[in-house]
């Protein structure tokens, strides 16, 4: 059109000789803008949408894992990669795509214009442009690395963050803030040395593609002069030819940055698989694992929930996983041979570090036991489905985690399907009604982040209730009532023996208080059992439970004097 409108003019032709390339200009223009109106909202509309699935499923995976999972993966390192990776990847699904096909398009379109005007200025304004294949196989290698160093250092940007913020109170009450400053000033500085690196080759990178496109244009218009000076081609020919030159910056340009998010896009995918590749557990091969397991002859069935559940563990043993394969720890849980009858309760005590919060982990289905170790009503533990198994116990730790919302929700989370109590019932249980004044809207009021607002021992009755509320045939305390005062821990003692008549329930303790009306008591060290029996029992054979609890008699007579 360029042409034409050229050489009407010179020739001398009237004005409205030339509307009609002008309007067929301003035409095709609004034609170019509604397509590419409906062409970034389709594509980018699909980039979301992989984007969405992508991180459901990723999100759906994690859920799947067991904890040994999260204690070989750093957490700020699992939400670099389903945030930062994955954003990269919709980049690509979209604008990479978007940007790809038009720019193809354009330079196909632009070329077959140049050679239909001429095919020698179409050569002489390509032939600079034949370099880039070689430049965009040095610099895509090189960036390929440059990208990995990005992700793994923003990787350790956003762990470092994670645990500084969540352990704030830790750092500033031992006045550590200048030392969390200084190693977070040595991480930035490398997340900004790698960038810059990739700043550095984008700098070259583009440039380059430019001066071979800006090569091309000098070349067009050298020759294309003398063309026009021998007559050869006319200078619309001439303008036109060098205006499609122009044309093919922007996509030659463009191809620096389509390669640029390429290979940061590539990164991005083999450190989502790489994650991917490290679960535990599969969920594509969840529904085969249930089918498998419900095919099996020796299949029995479980009680269901709400009944009694009996325990026995035949020389369980544990050992924790390491990703130091030179330097394997010592087994957690050695040899643990027990019977726990349905409807009793068992109080588990021992030094720090004797394994019993492993022991509790193992027998709540957070941790997996040795094959053939443990079972549930007779029915070995490897035969039960995880869900199934879990459905079956509640498990209140020492430091419950307490969501970012009220205190009323954050009981509500442990309502299942056979819970027949309220909120305010299991408050009741766990003492936490007494001190309900002191909450400004009740069970209505918000937490801060893992209840900041609270005290220790408030934080550790949220949860008790909230563990309370589930209903479940075996309750499992860990250390649950540490932060409470005698007199409280005395009444929640006598409420749980009160609710829970009938059903098993597991205390570990380090005050023997806690455990001394428990049917059966077990003293671990080193992950066995070096006594069991009642608290009398214990008393009569004058050993390590013995000595121990004779002490904490007189320190607790001291303190009442």
């Amino acid at each position: 059109m360029v042409k034409v409108i050229l050489d009407s003019l010179q020739a001398g032709r009237d004005f409205p000789a030339v509307l009609w390339p002008i309007a067929a200009i301003v035409g095709s223009t609004l034609v170019s803008g509604l397509l590419l109106y409906y062409q970034r909202l389709w594509v980018i509309r699909g980039s979301r949408t992989i984007e969405y699935e992508m991180r459901r499923d990723l999100f759906s995976g994690l859920m799947l894992q067991p904890k040994r999972f999260f204690d070989l993966h750093s957490i700020g390192d699992i939400m670099s990669r389903a945030t930062n990776d994955l954003d990269r990847i919709r980049d690509m699904a979209g604008p990479v795509i978007l940007h790809l096909a038009r720019m193809g398009c354009l330079l196909v379109y632009t070329t077959f214009c140049i050679w239909k005007l001429n095919p020698h200025l179409m050569w002489l304004g390509l032939l600079p442009s034949l370099m880039m294949p070689v430049l965009a196989n040095y610099f895509l290698k090189r960036m390929y690395g440059l990208f990995g160093g990005i992700q793994k250092n923003l990787s350790s940007l956003n762990s470092f963050l994670q645990d500084t913020i969540s352990g704030i109170q830790v750092v500033k009450s031992y006045g550590k803030q200048e030392e969390f400053s200084a190693k977070l000033a040595r991480t930035s500085r490398d997340l900004r040395d790698s960038s810059l690196k990739v700043a550095y080759s984008n700098s070259v990178i583009w440039p380059a593609i430019g001066a071979l496109g800006a090569i091309g244009l000098v070349l067009v218009a050298w020759m294309g002069g003398k063309m026009v000076i021998r007559d050869q081609i006319s200078l619309g020919t001439l303008s036109a030819a060098i205006l499609y030159i122009l044309r093919l910056q922007f996509p030659l340009v463009g191809l620096g940055w389509v390669a640029s998010m390429i290979q940061r896009a590539n990164v991005s995918i083999d450190r989502l698989s790489a994650l991917r590749k490290s679960f535990l557990v599969e969920p594509k091969d969840l529904d085969a694992t249930v089918s498998n397991v419900a095919a099996a002859e020796s299949k029995r069935a479980v009680s269901p929930q709400g009944s009694l559940a009996g325990i026995r563990l035949q020389g369980l043993s544990f050992r924790y996983e390491t990703t130091d394969a030179k330097n394997a720890p010592r087994p957690a849980l050695d040899g643990i041979t027990l019977d726990i009858p349905a409807g009793s309760t068992l109080g588990i005590v021992g030094p720090t570090g004797s394994g019993k919060t492993t022991l509790m982990h193992v027998l709540c289905g957070i941790y997996p036991p040795s094959p053939g170790s443990l079972f549930l009503n007779g029915v070995p533990r490897e035969q039960i489905q995880d869900e199934d198994w879990i459905r079956h116990f509640t498990y209140a730790p020492q430091d419950g985690f307490l969501f970012s919302t009220s205190i009323r929700n954050n009981i509500e989370m442990g309502r299942g399907a056979t819970s027949v109590h309220t909120v305010e019932e299991a408050s009741e249980w766990s003492a936490l009604s007494r001190d309900l004044a002191q909450f400004p809207l009740g069970y209505d009021t918000m937490l801060g982040e893992k209840g900041i607002n609270l005290s220790g021992g408030q934080r550790q009755r949220v949860g008790l209730a909230r563990a309370l509320l589930a209903n479940m045939p075996v309750l499992g305390l860990d250390d649950t009532l540490s932060a409470l005062d005698t007199e409280t821990e005395t009444l929640v003692l006598e409420q749980l023996r009160r609710r829970f008549e009938g059903r098993t329930v597991l205390i570990v303790s380090h005050r023997y208080s806690a455990v001394m009306g428990c049917d059966k008591i077990i003293f671990l060290a080193d992950g066995r059992i070096l006594e069991q029996g009642t608290h009398a029992k214990l008393l009569r054979l004058g050993g390590a439970y013995a000595s121990v609890w004779e002490k904490q008699r007189l320190r607790s007579a001291l303190e009442s004097d």
